[in-house]
């Protein structure tokens, strides 16, 4: 083989090397947004779903998680279908809207993506539907109202 096709290789292999190397993770991802995104916390989520607040509520979770249990008055509107269809939903750039996934990686997503969009007012629910419900929030699915309840054990 001459030196020429030797370089090449090595040329190849290196590129190939580094290229692989320069991928991020899906933790890496959901980190770096859930470090841009503007996050409201579970208090206020649940202050504006209490007071009668005026905004846009999306569970972009997958259709099978938002009917085991989603927040009063979310309405399901599945990440993948985001940038697609969101302007039928929402005209306004300006309305308020709160998303939230499972545990806010994919919100966090959605939410930078919005704003890439134009949406000038949106917020990504800190810790997702899981910390929503650790904190003993309501949660509702096909079969009604769902609270969970801490209880310790009597020694």
């Amino acid at each position: 083989m001459h030196l020429y096709g030797r370089f090449l290789i090595v040329l190849i292999a290196f590129t190939s090397m580094t290229a692989w190397g320069d991928i991020k993770s899906k933790q890496e991802i959901s980190t770096e947004a859930k470090s841009k995104a503007p996050h409201i916390s579970s208090q206020q989520l649940a202050g504006y779903v209490s007071g009668g607040e005026d905004f846009v509520l999306l569970d972009i979770r997958t259709e099978a998680e938002y009917e085991a249990g989603h927040i009063q008055g979310a309405q399901w509107f599945p990440r993948g279908k985001l940038e697609y269809y969101i302007q039928e939903l929402i005209q306004d750039s300006n309305s308020r809207i709160v998303l939230y996934c499972r545990t806010g990686g994919r919100s966090a997503l959605a939410t930078l993506t919005l704003k890439d969009m134009g949406y000038a007012n949106v917020v990504d629910l800190d810790g997702g539907f899981k910390e929503w419900v650790a904190e003993g929030n309501t949660f509702y699915n096909l079969h009604g109202e769902h609270k969970v309840v801490n209880y310790q054990k009597k020694e």
